[in-house]
């Protein structure tokens, strides 16, 4: 007997903690309310939300579910109000029984308030702002249609926000009404609004001590004695973010002036000046990768500045110096000049060069971005039976242009590309040639989380001495970026040996579905075909495959196994690559 009353308590322990875990664990089960009759789409669903009865449990007291009961009738009118439905007719019962309640509600929402006429009336400098008419006459069309209320506020707040960043910044309604006759179903929106005098910006000082000052004014928008507005204080923060020199920008209108003019106050803070890189990767092209780069972001307050990169692998070893000089419009203009090596070392040639390039850059407004250059290039190269040392003087251009709906993840977008060069043969160019070539990819979302991705890559070459044309400027195919199931370089035109040496020719197009699985997680089946070759002798290449993708935090990381459909040196790839391919 003792024993059992020692365990009595050690079981009311146990016990009581379990049954309230199963009690607030029980999934909490609502009554039904039911909402029909004539009442449909947002006004049902309008309905639905604002019931505060739909959101009461069974357990809920009587007297609680009675009152809400009561005031059903005042949030339905409300709801329906909101949409324009003034005249509606609810019939309404509520039922208990041992377990739980119901209520269900009968409604006739009744036909639904037109706006009869729209009446904007624009005191101030905006009566004469182009802005401001094309706002008023869009506010106007709103005449004969059904009434809402939130599109009546969405009309004040699009003439206040269009005031605030055109610069009227005391601008007021002097008379804002929402006129309602029920019983003709129809409503008068009059609406007069004040703006005042247009401000213009005042003095714009900068506090900076790194750069100078002229040429941190050149990438400001904003000028003494313009029209104030909103976008331009936010086009200049983007041109000041972009330039690269700027850890931290501080814009400061100062809007509570009671002036007519808006003084900007701009401070800014400096990014670090030297920046070093180190990283170790792979790639299935090129093998193991050890890069190291070294930005110096201030080489002087002119705002000069230098990039350098060094790219070691197996297959193809890089490095080159950039010195860039930012010119008038330094936020879309620059010059640069500089030279690298590179060495590659393939099983269809080996080679070695050196080149110097002077580049003017411009960023065109529309988003494409343009490279015009000169290069000097001597490349010693050995390619099936052929060595050889070549000099050339390439003058060209490159044009692109990017653009992508999320930089990290992008789901729609496409990126396009074009490029020209060409040499003449002289005492300082050993060849005669002229190439281009275009790129483009093209991605679009698919219905239940999928994308699809197309690529496509056409060159071409006229050349007069194709055995003394460097690797440099010849086509090839195979690989990550061409036709996957193809080792890198793989791909083209073979000597007598049965060495490929490249073609003059390259065509090359791609088809993809990517599914996402989960959120960083997503599979894709693909197929390539192309190749590179010579006119008279095309022999396009297919290959297939299914891919594995991880959207990782810096980027998409790609997996693919491909299978080729032609004549190859194997009989399946691995490759590997990682970023967007926009």
């Amino acid at each position: 007997m003792p024993q059992l009353v020692r365990f009595i308590p050690v079981l009311k322990l146990w016990v009581m903690p379990f049954a309230l875990l199963l009690y607030f664990a029980a999934p909490v089960v609502h009554a039904d309310v039911s909402v029909k009759g004539r009442v449909s789409g947002d006004a049902k669903k309008n309905v639905q939300l604002t019931l505060s009865l739909a959101k009461e449990p069974c357990e809920a007291t009587e007297w609680k579910i009675r009152g809400l009961f009561d005031k059903s009738d005042e949030e339905i009118f409300r709801a329906l109000r909101a949409l324009g439905y003034y005249n509606p007719v609810v019939k309404k019962s509520l039922a208990f029984n041992r377990k739980c309640w119901q209520a269900d509600f009968t409604i006739d929402a009744g036909p639904r308030t037109i706006i009869r006429d729209v009446s904007i009336t624009l005191n101030g400098d905006a009566r004469n702002d182009t802005e401001f008419q094309k706002l008023r006459h869009k506010l106007l069309t709103e005449k004969g249609k059904p009434l809402r209320h939130d599109h009546y506020e969405k009309m004040k707040r699009q003439l206040e926000l269009l005031a605030a960043e055109r610069g009227y910044l005391q601008a007021a309604f002097s008379e804002k009404q929402l006129l309602i006759d029920k019983a003709n179903n129809n409503a008068l929106i009059k609406l007069v609004f004040n703006s005042g005098k247009r401000k213009v910006f005042g003095e714009v000082s900068i506090e900076q001590d790194f750069l100078n000052p002229e040429f941190v004014r050149k990438f400001l928008t904003i000028k003494s004695g313009d029209f104030y507005s909103s976008d331009q204080l936010a086009k200049t923060h983007t041109a000041l973010s972009k330039s690269g020199y700027f850890d931290r920008i501080e814009i400061r209108p100062d809007t509570e002036n009671t002036g007519q003019e808006v003084p900007v106050a701009i401070k800014l803070y400096p990014v670090k000046k030297h920046h070093y890189g180190f990283g170790v990767g792979y790639d299935t092209d090129l093998g193991p990768l050890v890069n190291a780069t070294y930005n110096n972001r201030r080489l002087n307050r002119r705002g000069h500045f230098l990039n350098a990169n060094l790219d070691l692998a197996p297959v193809r070893s890089t490095a080159d110096v950039e010195y860039n000089v930012p010119l008038d419009d330094p936020a879309h203009d620059f010059f640069s000049f500089g030279g690298g090596f590179k060495r590659e070392d393939l099983d269809a040639y080996r080679s070695l060069s050196a080149k110097l390039s002077a580049r003017l850059k411009h960023a065109f407004d529309n988003g494409w971005k343009q490279t015009l250059f000169i290069d000097s290039l001597y490349e010693d190269f050995t390619i099936g039976g052929t060595s050889n040392q070549v000099l050339l003087l390439v003058p060209g251009g490159s044009w692109l242009r990017s653009v992508a709906d999320n930089p990290m993840r992008p789901t729609r977008g496409y990126r396009l590309e074009l490029n020209l060069a060409g040499s003449y043969e002289n005492p300082i160019s050993e060849v005669s040639f002229g190439q281009g070539s275009v790129a483009a990819v093209w991605t679009h979302p698919l219905p239940w989380r999928g994308r699809f991705i197309a690529r496509a890559e056409q060159g071409a070459t006229l050349v007069d001495q194709f055995d003394k044309l460097p690797p440099s400027y010849r086509f090839f195919a195979g690989g990550m970026n061409s036709v996957r199931g193809y080792d890198y370089r793989e791909l083209g035109p073979k000597d007598n040996t049965g060495h490929v040496i490249g073609g003059k020719f390259l065509s090359v197009v791609s088809a993809e579905y990517e599914h996402y699985l989960f959120d960083n997680w997503g599979v894709a089946a693909f197929v390539d075909g192309g190749n590179a070759y010579n006119p008279g002798n095309i022999r396009l290449k297919t290959g297939v495959g299914l891919g594995v993708r991880w959207y990782s935090p810096i980027g998409p990381i790609r997996l693919d196994f491909a299978l080729p459909l032609s004549e190859a040196d194997s009989s399946f790839q691995i490759h590997f690559a990682a970023g967007t391919r926009l």
